[in-house]
């Protein structure tokens, strides 16, 4: 792979795939596209599962009509993530109600040259790793909704997952969970998520009262390692910048930045 914009495209549109399969899982009106904007509506109150992924810079006016005038009439709240080199006017859509968070670094992979065991420590911690089942989802549920920061939000979680474990798992088959337990307790999960072109890395969280312990990190590997059994060539994410030293180490390359804006009705 060349590392270069192409890259970033790659991250991009497993972003917007992502968004879309989730949506379209429980909602059959779920995305509309316009040149250089997908919006996604999951049918939930979720600003993560409600997502607009923009690749090119376009006048505030029609990001307002195509994406915060259709969530704002929901009162529903979404994550808008830019991914064009050139910015957006944070000002104005500071106006329009979207505030800028942490920007993510978008980061790729082949997934043979992947090193998931390059970064290995001694943990101190007895972990045990699943792939989530129907009857665990509730339990995903939980550890995404306590680590999403918002009572609402996770409650959104909650009912989306729990709506989830009614669809048939052969029809939800490009995701697959992940849980981590230590001593019997669920303490962090993450998902794959398998598009056309990539395998992509997304809702990696440990709960709060279990961080520093290395847990993360080992999820993090042993999801490289199930990655490595795919029969995709990359593997893709996006990372906070004061978190890219793991998948650096384990073989992503830094592919460049992806803009994050949030509304909140």
């Amino acid at each position: 792979m060349k590392y270069s914009l192409s890259a970033k495209n790659l991250v991009c549109r497993n972003l917007e795939t992502h968004a879309s399969y989730c949506a379209g899982l429980l909602n059959s009106n779920h995305t509309k596209e316009i040149t250089g904007i997908v919006r996604s509506d999951s049918g939930f109150l979720s600003g993560s599962l409600n997502q607009a992924v923009s690749n090119s810079v376009m006048p505030p006016r029609i990001l307002q009509r195509f994406v915060l005038d259709y969530f704002a009439e929901r009162h529903s709240p979404f994550t808008l993530w830019h991914s064009a080199t050139k910015p957006l006017d944070d000002r104005a859509l500071s106006e329009l109600g979207l505030q800028r968070k942490q920007s993510q670094v978008a980061m790729a992979a082949e997934i043979q040259r992947l090193t998931p065991d390059a970064a290995a420590e001694e943990e101190g911690d007895k972990l045990v790793f699943s792939s989530v089942k129907k009857e665990d989802l509730p339990i995903y549920a939980e550890v995404q909704a306590a680590g999403c920061g918002s009572a609402q939000e996770g409650a959104q979680l909650k009912k989306f997952y729990q709506a989830l474990a009614e669809i048939p798992e052969q029809k939800r088959a490009r995701l697959r969970f992940f849980l981590a337990r230590l001593e019997d307790t669920p303490v962090a999960g993450g998902c794959l998520f398998a598009s056309a072109d990539a395998l992509g890395l997304y809702d990696l969280l440990t709960l709060e009262g279990y961080r520093g312990r290395g847990i993360g990190r080992a999820l993090f590997r042993h999801l490289l390692k199930q990655a490595l059994a795919s029969h995709h060539r990359s593997l893709v994410a996006l990372a906070p910048a004061d978190k890219q030293q793991l998948p650096l180490s384990c073989g992503f390359y830094a592919v460049g930045e992806v803009a994050r804006y949030v509304y909140s009705p």
